[in-house]
């Protein structure tokens, strides 16, 4: 398999130039779901007004964060291609009662993984960051999984936008784990690991729990081609170094790969999900990334008949032991369950709420929910580039356990 580098900037305009269609359909939806049409039951919905004291604004900038009091009020930022733009790649949680949330009083821990600055740890009882420029000044940082409860990302150099990349790197980490009780980053697996070329990179990869799969792309001065691997460790990732390299590893293919990365149709996924999107019109089109909190990799599903992740709706869906939640671009947010030390919310039925509107050009990402705060990223974004970028927090216990308080 061949290809170009030009194919990484092409994938992303495809991105942006749906956004305006998604917008538009996502809007009949809610309307849709309002009225019965083509809906397989009503939803209640909640709207955040604008001026409410339960949300707050915060952009992102080089030592981590700071209040705005809306999004396009933050200061202006250069515009990048996102793989080298100060953002949120995305957030992880940890689920309910695991050893990590102990300092936090209970409640889950979200990590936000932000290109070139570090991870931004918020919880209810509060935000804080951890930079580190070691591993995240000229690394793109993505992908954030979990093992054992740990946090662990990777992290790349894109050869499409670092023409100047040296062959000679005197070291190249693949995969790096992050401690919150410490705030120490190191690296578990390099390149010297997986036996890679200095010409290489780990464009993409996956982890179901057990095993790990790399794509690799492999490039020179005229071209670039794509190379596959898997590997199982023989032991703890932290007891692997250059030196005791106790992982077994085998040639993959491109076919296997697809066959572990592609989505798969919506009605393979869980139930939970489906059930939480079952208010939305059976002829909506939709992409799906649903991840468990503290899980592997996030599964990828698909509720279309055009099968193109790229020109359609996106959600992500968060799956936690006690509630789940999907989040659309346009900050609508489908919820069901308790939130963490709280009662059932709606009798059990589902829910929908409406997150603050953004402005044209900017939309949200990825959310996490720690107790009752929820915290939502989002970005100003033209084609494959990023402007400004930041977070949304929403005490939902003043909006949706009101009784309580």
């Amino acid at each position: 398999m061949k290809s170009t580098d030009k194919s990484f900037a092409a994938t992303k305009i495809s991105h942006a130039a749906t956004r305006a269609i998604f917008f538009a359909l996502l809007a009949g939806t809610i309307l849709s779901c309002g009225n019965g049409s083509k809906s397989a039951e009503p939803i209640q919905t909640i709207s955040i007004e604008k001026k409410s004291a339960g949300h707050k604004w915060f952009a992102l900038n080089k030592d981590g964060y700071s209040p705005v009091e809306l999004p396009q009020k933050a200061p202006a930022a250069l515009q990048k291609p996102w793989t080298e733009a100060l953002r949120i790649s995305c957030m992880g949680q940890t689920n309910e009662k695991t050893p990590l949330d102990v300092s936090a009083g209970g409640e889950p821990k979200i990590y936000a993984l932000t290109n070139r600055l570090g991870i931004i740890v918020m919880a209810q009882s509060g935000v804080k960051v951890f930079k580190d420029p070691q591993f995240f000044a000229e690394r793109t940082a993505d992908k954030l999984v979990f093992m054992n409860g740990q946090p662990i990302y990777s992290v790349y150099r894109n050869s499409y936008f670092n023409e100047k990349i040296s062959s000679r790197q005197p070291f190249r980490p693949f995969l790096i784990q992050f401690t919150a009780d410490s705030g120490v980053y190191f690296p578990i697996l390099t390149y010297e690991n997986l036996s890679l070329p200095t010409n290489s990179e780990v464009n993409d990869f996956c982890w179901n729990g057990t095993e790990w799969f790399c794509s690799i792309k492999n490039y020179t001065e005229t071209e670039t081609n794509f190379s596959y691997l898997k590997f199982r460790p023989e032991t703890a990732l932290l007891s692997i170094s250059p030196e005791k390299n106790l992982i077994a590893i085998q040639k993959s293919s491109e076919d296997e790969f697809r066959r572990v990365r592609s989505p798969k149709d919506f009605s393979a996924s869980p139930k939970r999900v489906q059930s939480l999107l079952k208010s939305l019109p059976a002829d909506f089109d939709f992409y799906a990334e649903c991840k468990d909190a503290g899980g592997a990799t996030a599964r990828q599903f698909i509720h279309s008949k055009i099968k193109d992740p790229t020109s359609i709706a996106r959600a992500v869906v968060q799956i936690s032991g006690t509630w789940i939640a999907a989040l659309f671009e346009d900050g609508t947010l489908y919820l069901n369950g308790a939130l963490y030390a709280n009662k059932i919310l709606n009798n059990s039925k589902n829910l929908a709420l409406r997150l603050p509107k953004l402005p044209e050009g900017y939309k949200y990402t990825d959310f996490g929910i720690s107790g009752t705060t929820l915290f939502a990223a989002w970005e100003q974004t033209d084609f494959y580039k990023t402007g400004r970028a930041g977070f949304l927090s929403v005490q939902l216990k003043k909006i949706l356990y009101k009784d309580a308080e």
